[in-house]
């Protein structure tokens, strides 16, 4: 245990020792807030979406910072968890390994370093977005998500941490220099923003995308984190406004708060989850495959 937990700190000390790569891992989180904050945020929030119902500015902010943080947490245990991941390709193409395979630390160690490194940095920053989002909505909104609503959302940005670590993982190690990683780093969040709905609702993307994004895991989690965040959102939108209950399913596809399913077929988001982690597991498993056979090269 103590080369594992040396490697972890190895690991964790270069990636938060180099700015640029910890910049560049929260690039696309910056440009979706960007987005949302100057351009999409404002359509969330239109008097339109709610009818003759008047609705404060300050419950117009919990609503859509909520809409908002959903997505951005999502996009950032991908992103980071990919950043993290950079460390295996250096050390690969600059054969930095090198000095660890002659030495007793066993080869498994060294891979699995990557992975938690990558859980563990995730976790702990975007865990940390999360905090701050708390704060930000009961300072600027006099609203305050509840204890239950910030331990619920915890647990499953941690879980949400260990699927995109792992698909992470599995994609880092079909690279085979730096620069191919900077080109997947640079375009797979703005991808996923897409596909998953969290630029733009998925209705308005057509029926064809729908099936699309019902596949991509991301999608699903997105879905289920929105869902308990915006919770006691609509629970005052309802009982301050007296927006109708019946109208929430209405907003929900809007807000990107209703199940998909799977190609149109409903499933219990939980079993669509449950399924990740089983791929996950797989995928872990032909990564570590893939890292043993690059390192013995």
């Amino acid at each position: 245990m103590y080369d594992l937990s040396n490697m972890v700190k190895r690991n964790t000390l270069i990636f938060l020792r180099d700015k640029t790569a910890v910049f560049f891992s929260f690039l696309s989180v910056l440009i979706l807030l960007a987005l949302y904050f100057l351009f999409i945020g404002r359509q969330y929030v239109d008097d339109s979406n709610f009818g003759e119902f008047v609705v404060s500015d300050q419950l117009k902010t919990f609503l859509s910072t909520s809409v908002i943080m959903g997505g951005v947490l999502v996009i950032n245990t991908v992103s980071l968890s990919l950043g993290v991941m950079g460390n295996v390709i250096t050390d690969l193409e600059y054969r930095r390994l090198d000095g660890f395979l002659v030495t007793p630390v066993k080869r498994y160690k060294i891979i699995l370093s990557y992975y938690i490194t990558s859980i563990m940095v995730t976790a702990a920053l975007t865990l940390f977005m999360w905090v701050l989002t708390v704060i930000y909505v009961g300072v600027f909104s006099n609203y305050w998500y509840s204890f239950e609503t910030v331990i619920k959302a915890s647990g499953l940005i941690i879980l949400f941490t260990f699927i995109s670590a792992t698909l992470m993982i599995f994609l880092t190690t079909l690279l085979k220099s730096v620069n191919a990683f900077g080109t997947l780093s640079g375009v797979l969040g703005t991808l996923i923003g897409f596909i998953s709905g969290i630029y733009m609702p998925l209705f308005v993307l057509g029926k064809s995308m729908a099936n699309v994004a019902s596949l991509v895991p991301f999608t699903h989690m997105t879905i289920l984190l929105k869902k308990v965040i915006l919770d006691e959102p609509y629970a005052a939108l309802v009982s301050e406004t007296g927006f109708p209950v019946q109208g929430i399913p209405e907003i929900g596809k809007f807000y990107g708060t209703n199940e998909i399913g799977v190609l149109g077929n409903d499933l219990n988001i939980w079993i669509i989850l449950a399924a990740s982690v089983l791929l996950g597991f797989g995928l872990l498993s032909i990564a570590y495959r893939n890292m043993n056979k690059k390192i013995g090269k």
